[in-house]
C-alpha cells in the first residue's frame, strides 16, 4: 500500500454513520486520488472498502461478501483482469465494473464477456461514476431476483415431478440430464440428484444408448415427438419402457432440449397401476397449480381452455387483436406487449365454472348465468396478490373484461373510463372474435353482421374509441385471425 493510501485509509468513512441497506462496494485502484474521488462520490450512499492491489482485494473478498467490485485494470504487479475473472467465477453475486485509463473496445468486449456489469474510462466525472454504479447494482439486483425466481419455479416443478409415479426428466441439447424426478433416479439405480449432469452413456450400455441417441437427435433437429416401447438394460436389470419424448422449448420458442416421460411396463399389472397413479398425479398437479397463484397460471389457463382446438385458437386470436387495438389507441410498446401476454388469461376463472354450464347449448337460467358471471371474480382471486406486473394486469383484465361502458356490466358495474383501458380493449377483442367463431349455441356470424353488432354496442357496451379503432382498421384486424 502506498504512503498516501496508508495515511488516508483510516479517515475513509470515519465520521459517517452506517445507513441501512447500503450496498457494500470493494474498490481496487493504486491511485489515491481515484480512491478519494470514489469515496467522496459513493461513500455517503454506500459502504466502500478499498484495496491498492489485487492481493489486498483477494484478502477482503475472502472475509466478506460485496455487492459491487470496482476494479482498475492497469495496476502494478498482477492485472486487474485476473481479479475480474476470479470474482466472476468465485463470487457470482458480486457485480463488477471495470476502471481503465485506456478506452480499448477489445478490452471492454472481453470484460463484458467475463461477466462485467459496467466500464469506466479515466478520467471520469462523479456523475458518470454514480450512474455506472447505480446501473451495475440494479443489474445485479435484477439478476439475483431472476435467479431466485427461477430457483423457486424449479423447486416447485421438482416437487410436482417427484409426486409423479413414473420417470420424468429433461435433457439439454448436449443430451445431459438437467432435471429428473425421484422415480427417474430410482430407475437408473442412482441416489436423488446423482442423475443430473450425467448423459445416457454414463448409465446405459452402448447399444441401448445408441437407440436413445437416435430418437433424441430427431427431436433436437426436427422438433419431432417420439413415442415407443423401449427395452433397455439399466443398471443390472433389463426393463421395458413406454417412452414419450418431445422438444423442450425455451422462452424464445427455440428447442433447448428434450423432455421425457418413461413408464415402466415390464409387468402389465404394474403398468396399469402406474397409469392410474399418473392420472391422479396430473389431477393433483392441476389442482395445486390452480391454487398456487404462481407465474405458471398462464400456461394453466391456456391448457384448460384448449380442451378443444377452437377455444384454444380463440384466445390466441383475441390476444393478437387486443394488442393490435392497444397500439391503435396509443398504448406504449411495453404496455402492448404486456397486454398481449396477459389477455389470454381473461377467462382463467372458468376453471371453477361447471362444464355443463360452459357447454350448454341453450340459454342459461338466472342461476346458471350468475354462476357463469362468477368467473370474473374467481379469475381475479387466482391471479391477484402477485408481485408480477404481468399477473397484476391479468387479474385486472379478468375482473373487468365484462364491464360495460354504460355501467351495465359485471361484476362491479363500472362505467366509462373507470374501467381500466386494458379491460375495455380485451372486451372488444374478445366479443369481436367470438362473434366470428362457431359456438355450441350458435354458428359464426358473417363479418358484416359482426361489425354491425360491434357498431351497435359503441358507447353502450364498448368504449367508442376502441370500437372506432376496430372498425376503421377492420381488414387489418381480420387478417390477425389467420
Amino acid at each position: 500500500m502506498s504512503p498516501d493510501l496508508a495515511l488516508r485509509e483510516p479517515s475513509i468513512g470515519t465520521n459517517r454513520r452506517p445507513k441501512p441497506e447500503r450496498a457494500r462496494i470493494l474498490v481496487t485502484d493504486d491511485r489515491a486520488e481515484i480512491l478519494r474521488l470514489i469515496d467522496r462520490t459513493l461513500g455517503d450512499c454506500h459502504q466502500c472498502e478499498f484495496a491498492s492491489d489485487v492481493a489486498e482485494a483477494r484478502e477482503k473478498l475472502a472475509t466478506a461478501e460485496f455487492d459491487l467490485a470496482l476494479c482498475d485494470i492497469q495496476m502494478p504487479g498482477e492485472s486487474g483482469l485476473a481479479l475480474v475473472d476470479e470474482i466472476a467465477r468465485d463470487h457470482p453475486n458480486t457485480a463488477i465494473v471495470l476502471v481503465t485509463g485506456v478506452d480499448d473496445p477489445d478490452v471492454a468486449e472481453g470484460a463484458f464477456a467475463m461477466g462485467a456489469h459496467g466500464y469506466l474510462v479515466k478520467p471520469f466525472l462523479p456523475g458518470q461514476l454514480q450512474i455506472t454504479t447505480m446501473n451495475a447494482l440494479r443489474q445485479r439486483e435484477l439478476e439475483l431476483a431472476q435467479q431466485a425466481h427461477s430457483k423457486a419455479l424449479e423447486d416447485r416443478l421438482q416437487v410436482l415431478m417427484d409426486r409423479a409415479p413414473v420417470p420424468i426428466y429433461i435433457k439439454d441439447r448436449d443430451r445431459r440430464y438437467v432435471l429428473a424426478n425421484r422415480v427417474a433416479h430410482e430407475s437408473a439405480g442412482l441416489a436423488a440428484g446423482e442423475l443430473v449432469g450425467l448423459c445416457d452413456v454414463d448409465i446405459m450400455p452402448a447399444e441401448a444408448e445408441r437407440l436413445v441417441a437416435e430418437s433424441d437427435r430427431r427431436i433436437l433437429e426436427q422438433g419431432d415427438s417420439y413415442e415407443a416401447e423401449e427395452t433397455l438394460r439399466v443398471g443390472d436389470r433389463q426393463r421395458t419402457f413406454l417412452t414419450v419424448k418431445f422438444p423442450f422449448v425455451d422462452d424464445q420458442g427455440e428447442i433447448a432440449g428434450i423432455s421425457g416421460i418413461s413408464t415402466d411396463i415390464t409387468e402389465k399389472k404394474q403398468a396399469e397401476t402406474l397409469r392410474e397413479e399418473l392420472a391422479e398425479a396430473r389431477e393433483r398437479a392441476i389442482e395445486e397449480l390452480q391454487a398456487s397463484r404462481q407465474e405458471t397460471v398462464e400456461r394453466l389457463a391456456k391448457a384448460i381452455e384448449m380442451h378443444d382446438a377452437e377455444t384454444g385458437e380463440h384466445i390466441d386470436r383475441m390476444a393478437s387483436i387486443a394488442a393490435f387495438l392497444a397500439r391503435k389507441v396509443g398504448l406504449d410498446r411495453d404496455r402492448v406487449l404486456l397486454l398481449r401476454v396477459a389477455a389470454p388469461m381473461h377467462d382463467v376463472g372458468k376453471v371453477a365454472t361447471p362444464d355443463g354450464i360452459l357447454r350448454k347449448e341453450g340459454p342459461l337460467t338466472p342461476g346458471e348465468r350468475e354462476e357463469m358471471q362468477r368467473h370474473t371474480t374467481v379469475g381475479y382471486q387466482i391471479l391477484a396478490d402477485s408481485e408480477s406486473e404481468l399477473l397484476h394486469l391479468a387479474a385486472t383484465i379478468a375482473l373487468t373484461h365484462h364491464e360495460r361502458w354504460d355501467g351495465g356490466g359485471y361484476p362491479q358495474g363500472l362505467s366509462g373510463e373507470r374501467i381500466p383501458i386494458e379491460g375495455r380493449i380485451t372486451a372488444v377483442a374478445d366479443v369481436f372474435d367470438a362473434l366470428l367463431s362457431d359456438r355450441c349455441y350458435r354458428p359464426a356470424l358473417p363479418v358484416e353482421e359482426a361489425a354491425e353488432v360491434m357498431r351497435r354496442g359503441r358507447g353502450t357496451h364498448f368504449d367508442p374509441r376502441i370500437v372506432d379503432a376496430l372498425l376503421d382498421h377492420l381488414e387489418e384486424a381480420l387478417s390477425l385471425r389467420g
